[in-house]
């Protein structure tokens, strides 16, 4: 409903609460017709940090692999007996590793897999503080922030609910002086005009 329709009932949101941000609108929007935003099912959560770590991962496995291939060709080259060509110490040392290139080939979308589980338990933490600090910033009032158990920077969510209560508090007193100089105000103007009639 909200992605078809999210123009109108925007609008419509802006119609009945003036007082809501429209920056503030649109991000309680995506939150609300987009349900992974709050539910950890996506495969990468900040695609640009962890397509980087999967890449030097990649990086790293490809040279191992390059590495094992280039000890035993010099391995055949060395201690194969009589004389042999480097095409036929490449084929050989191919055939004599074989096994592990398959294998290593058939783990890779394992170690994928687990890096991108792993980096899980750093992304979401940040893409969750990010979307409180944007709350904020649009004048919401946001909710403390909560990690899952297994993900990492625990400290970092209790550190900022800390900050989170000051600024709380220090918003309630603001507001509060914001009334109290209306008040002050808008009696300096009566008494003015009251002393202006006599």
């Amino acid at each position: 409903m909200f992605p078809r329709h999210g123009g109108q009932f925007e609008l419509a949101l802006k119609s009945l609460f003036p007082e809501l941000k429209h920056s503030n609108v649109s991000s309680r929007l995506r939150r609300a017709g987009n349900p992974t935003m709050s539910q950890r099912n996506r495969f990468l959560i900040d695609p640009k940090v962890q397509w980087s770590i999967i890449r030097r991962m990649s990086m790293h496995w490809s040279l191992t692999i390059l590495a094992l291939l280039a000890i035993g060709i010099g391995v055949q080259m060395i201690y194969a007996p009589g004389n042999q060509t480097f095409s036929q110490a490449i084929s050989r040392s191919f055939g004599a590793q074989a096994p592990l290139l398959c294998i290593m080939l058939m783990l890779y979308p394992v170690y994928v897999w687990d890096i991108v589980k792993l980096t899980h338990r750093f992304a979401g933490p940040m893409l969750r503080l990010r979307g409180i600090l944007n709350e904020l910033a649009d004048g919401g009032r946001a909710m403390k922030l909560r990690f899952r158990p297994n993900d990492f920077w625990q400290e970092t969510a209790t550190d900022f609910n800390r900050f989170y209560e000051e600024h709380l508090r220090l918003k309630s007193r603001c507001e509060e002086l914001e009334n109290e100089l209306k008040a002050l105000t808008e009696a300096g103007k009566k008494l003015e005009s009251a002393k202006l009639s006599t």
